[in-house]
């Protein structure tokens, strides 16, 4: 086999920055050398990596949206009618790999070097009697809303593509999302709260009619959120006093107009009063007001949905202002070991949601591979502690699910509704199973529920920050590994 490998002509970043994949791809370097292990070559290459094999092509878009950075070895139709003869499925993958998000791009471009070896993909998928190679188009929004609703546009209407992938946060998927179901291409979502993606689609989560023709996603929702927070306020709360008063910071945008309205009815049911400053805009650099407002009121816990760069300013700001809670817990940020490096000691005992943990009992439906397996790769690989998003591998494992049972790839209104039936019992991410009429595991069509743990980032002894699962009242079959620690006492 031929390896390809695309470099930029820049150093190779340390492993405590993103991979840079995103990046003008200039350099090509053909290794034929069978002495050269796959695992080395990876590591050399800092994973940032465009790789051909047998039956899998990886190209990685530039940093402009024109065009990809190489030109597609056939050509795929978009149309839905089924009338093409090609015998390549492309896939588009739409994702932060640069920029504020940027962390939650760090697992992705492992992930798909994982997906290309096994044999489903690598060997090409067969449909019917014949065998289609893929072709996985990587493109990177920068972190931009803008860019990625353009990077979608151009995905269906230049490249041609067959299906799209879209990952993380609202800022990401949401753009994607319309631009597919406005142009009628299949699509899988992951990483966004299922309230956000629903509302933005058109859909009332309060009353879940709306069945998105061409979208579905995994993850969890911004009510997980809040039911995976109580349980670790109320033990903090017995051991060094609880008046269940939570402040909260929800800024103006997708995330945090979900949060404001699903959790004040949880957590008045549970019996806890929530403080809510006023809606913020992104990018706020001066929080006093509302940490003066939580001080004011005696909060005891913290909690927000706010973008990376705008926790590391209020947090900063807040311990300079005094506010002091027994326990923070956070959602969208310090979910990756990049974010929380960045703020060093900072962020000890502040507690987050985990969607994936090596600690839970799945298996890849591909390869059978389990979460501690693929783990040990991701830090033997050289990138450091387990990243959430590994989880990511899933959208290859609905991708092959639904290719597989229809007649024609290539007409998006038979792949579009065969995501529909997709059932995988065992997968990377947990259990997916989208004809369930369970509302506690699909609470809208096109929705299924991965459910969270609670961790927490202590002072390591491995790394100087180690998370630790410290609950799992939402998914009881992962292991604790850790004491639930006050942030301050």
């Amino acid at each position: 086999m031929i390896i390809e490998v695309y470099l930029n002509n820049d150093a190779i970043p340390a492993r405590t920055s993103p991979p840079r994949a995103g990046m003008l791809l200039r350099e090509v370097h053909t290794v034929t050398d069978h002495s050269v292990s796959r695992r080395s070559l990876f590591r050399a290459a800092g994973v940032g990596a465009a790789v051909a094999g047998s039956g899998l092509l990886l190209e990685a878009c530039s940093s402009g949206i024109q065009g990809a950075a190489s030109t597609p070895t056939s050509s795929t139709s978009s149309s839905t009618s089924g009338a093409t003869t090609s015998k390549e499925i492309t896939i588009g993958w739409i994702h932060p790999l640069t920029g504020s998000l940027a962390g939650f791009g760090y697992a992705d471009n492992w992930v798909l070097q994982q997906v290309m070896a096994t044999p489903q993909y690598k060997n090409g998928i067969k449909i019917g009697g014949s065998t289609y190679t893929v072709s996985v188009k990587s493109y990177d929004t920068q972190s931009s809303v803008t860019r990625a609703g353009s990077l979608a546009k151009q995905a269906i209407e230049q490249d041609n593509v067959d299906l799209l992938f879209a990952s993380s946060t609202p800022e990401t998927v949401n753009a994607v999302s319309s631009e597919a179901e406005t142009l009628g291409t299949p699509l899988i979502c992951s990483n966004i709260p299922w309230e956000s993606w629903y509302i933005n689609l058109g859909g009332n989560p309060q009353k879940p009619t709306l069945k998105p023709k061409w979208t579905v996603m995994y993850f969890l929702g911004a009510e997980h959120l809040a039911l995976a927070f109580i349980p670790m306020w109320t033990r903090i709360g017995a051991q060094y006093g609880n008046n269940h008063k939570v402040a909260a910071a929800f800024p103006n945008d997708s995330d945090g107009n979900a949060f404001r309205a699903v959790f004040p009815p949880i957590l008045s049911a549970a019996g806890y009063d929530i403080n809510m400053s006023a809606a913020y805009t992104d990018g706020l650099t001066n929080y006093t007001s509302m940490i003066s407002q939580f001080k004011n009121n005696g909060d005891d816990f913290f909690t927000n949905v706010p973008l990376p760069p705008d926790f590391a300013t209020m947090w900063t700001q807040s311990l300079q202002q005094g506010f002091h809670p027994k326990l923070a817990t956070v959602a969208k940020v310090l979910l990756f070991p990049t974010d929380a490096y960045a703020m060093g000691s900072k962020v000890y005992n502040i507690a987050t949601d985990a969607w994936w943990v090596p600690e839970l009992p799945w298996h890849s439906s591909l390869t059978g591979q389990t979460c501690p397996e693929l783990a040990g790769l991701f830090t033997s690989d050289g990138l450091g502690q387990p990243n959430q998003n590994i989880s990511n591998y899933t959208l290859f494992e609905i991708a092959y699910a639904a290719l597989t049972s229809v007649n024609n790839p290539h007409d998006k209104t038979e792949l579009a509704a065969s995501l529909y039936q997709v059932k995988l019992p065992e997968a990377v991410a947990g259990p997916i199973n989208y004809t369930s009429s369970n509302t506690k595991t699909n609470p809208a069509p096109g929705v299924a529920i991965t459910p969270p743990v609670g961790i927490q980032w202590q002072k390591g002894t491995t790394y100087p920050l180690e998370y630790k699962v410290v609950d799992n009242t939402l998914q009881p079959l992962a292991k604790i590994t850790g004491d639930l620690l006050p942030t301050f006492k």
